[in-house]
């Protein structure tokens, strides 16, 4: 009862600190936010009418929040072929965008972030895709030291992790945490915009948020009930490293067990257990744990395929004049800094000779580049 109460101290120390509507959503931080949104997207009409007047605009979006005359927006639907897969985006208008952004960066992030793992890093300042994969190494190389390669790993993946989520479990966590009426409205109208019961639209930047710390609980469990060290997730793709003697069919049934509490479909397909002696993928990267203890990386196989099409490509552009030679350097670097990241020193040998074989000139220099460009 004691550590309860602490608890709820803290949540509500982090409420008051928030300042109420009138402490988000203020002029300063919600021009800010404004201006983040046109970041990468002022090549686009509507972004560009809405910098235009964001100044006076900015100043009738936050009466509308202050008095309760705000209402999320339809979104634009759309599929997008991101990395070999398919995904279906439903994003919000730019003035939406804006109530998002502050809303996520003052008020779901300071109140998600304490109850989220350290292992947790997707779409968190200062961490991503990259903090991930290095805190998988860590744990493999703290495994081996203590274990060496014996023991296990889960890979685990839900089904339909944006689309299954329930309304009602997103609305409970709000009258938990946020005890501020104004700012949990607001919090619900945006999860209401989405129609159905369940499901959040994947281009907007609070329902990232509310699926980043989500699976919370289940991360807590692992990592305090069934008292293991070295796992972590990137979105919903998770790692359990496992030491010897410790049942992996086991832990993997408590794990499920608790997501389904979640309202959380595990994926039967992608879910495995794999021994430490073998080769595995996280997040389309090869890991190799070896026998003395080096972590050996590859990277995704298909992107050796797709840089070659992409450097063929590039040949033809510069022979019609579509392109210079300062974006190919741009562009080809880029794809060279792919697997620089990784144990892939092979196949960049094969890009660059590849590269030598089409244009005529090594692309380590930018000099190189700029000698076509003056030809």
């Amino acid at each position: 009862m004691r550590r309860k109460a602490r608890r709820e101290a803290k949540i509500n120390q982090r409420c008051a600190m928030l300042g109420g509507l009138d402490g988000v959503f203020t002029y300063n931080k919600l021009y800010k936010a404004g201006k983040d949104c046109c970041k990468g997207v002022r090549w686009k009409n509507s972004v560009q009418r809405f910098e235009m007047h964001l100044f006076s605009g900015t100043a009738v979006r936050r009466k509308a929040i202050l008095h309760d005359g705000w209402r999320p927006g339809g979104y634009v639907h759309f599929t997008l072929a991101e990395r070999g897969k398919i995904r279906q985006i439903d994003a919000p208008r730019v003035q939406d965008r804006q109530i998002h952004k502050a809303y996520t960066r003052y008020v779901l992030l300071p109140l998600y972030r304490p109850s989220m793992i350290w292992n947790n890093g997707a779409r968190l300042p200062g961490k991503g895709l990259e903090f991930s994969r290095r805190e998988l190494m860590d744990d493999l190389r703290s495994h081996y030291r203590r274990y060496g390669r014996n023991g296990s790993l889960i890979l685990l993946d839900f089904k339909q992790f944006f689309p299954s989520v329930s309304h009602e479990m997103i609305y409970k966590r709000h009258d938990h945490l946020i005890r501020d009426d104004g700012l949990r409205k607001v919090g619900d109208d945006i999860v209401r915009s989405t129609p159905g019961e369940r499901g959040l639209p994947l281009g907007v930047e609070p329902s990232q948020a509310e699926m980043i710390a989500f699976p919370s609980a289940l991360d807590n469990f692992i990592k305090c009930q069934l008292s293991i060290h070295g796992a972590g997730h990137y979105m919903d793709d998770y790692y359990i490293l496992l030491p010897p003697g410790i049942d992996a069919k086991n832990v993997l049934r408590l794990v499920i067990n608790k997501a389904e509490d979640l309202c959380l479909t595990v994926s039967t397909a992608k879910t495995k257990i794999v021994s430490l002696t073998k080769p595995f993928k996280f997040c389309k990267v090869k890991y190799t744990l070896t026998e003395n203890g080096k972590v050996i990386t590859h990277g995704n196989r298909d992107g050796m395929k797709r840089a070659r099409r992409k450097i063929k490509a590039f040949k033809a552009k510069i022979e019609n004049g579509e392109m210079t030679y300062e974006e190919l350097w741009s562009a080809v670097n880029g794809i060279f800094a792919y697997f620089k990241r990784y144990d892939d020193h092979n196949r960049v040998l094969k890009l660059r000779r590849l590269f030598y074989r089409l244009f005529g000139f090594s692309p380590e220099k930018i000099e190189s580049f700029r000698a076509r460009n003056f030809a």
